[in-house]
């Protein structure tokens, strides 16, 4: 079986090198990227880059981790939190899943699950009790 958890965290590490061209290396030309389902999904490695400078400019003290994953043959799923400050220097703290399909070494589909209510707080600089605690859940026995 292929180790598409390794592919995660070299995309991960480059992520927080701010290294968007190591990224999309692992992007397959195709990929259809649902940053977040229930929005339309971002269509080809071009657009995926588009969408990931704008979403990352700014962003510092970045902490992409992985609490959970499990991975079959052409799938990983993971949960995790999210966590970074934005260009205004607000905290942001997001538990999502998000599950990847690889084709030919690459993520072929990539679809991001989150509370989107939750983002839009955490950006005004609100407190969310709730999430913290869910937050704390995801945590307890990560790996």
């Amino acid at each position: 079986m292929k180790n598409h958890r390794a592919t995660l965290d070299a995309i991960i590490e480059a992520w927080k090198a701010n290294d968007l061209d190591t990224v999309l290396t692992h992007l397959h030309p195709d990929v259809v990227y649902h940053y977040h389902v229930g929005t339309p999904p971002l269509e080809g490695r071009d657009a995926v880059e588009r969408f990931l400078l704008q979403f990352g400019q700014g962003q510092t003290d970045i902490r992409w981790r992985i609490c959970r994953a499990v991975e079959t043959q052409d799938t990983l799923m993971i949960e995790g939190i999210d966590e970074y400050k934005d260009p205004d220097g607000v905290p942001v703290r997001m538990p999502y899943m998000g599950v990847m399909q690889f084709e030919d070494g690459k993520v072929r589909r990539w679809r991001d699950y989150f509370d989107y209510d939750v983002l839009k707080t955490a950006k005004a600089a609100r407190s969310n009790a709730v999430w913290d605690r869910v937050v704390a859940d995801i945590e307890h026995g990560a790996d």
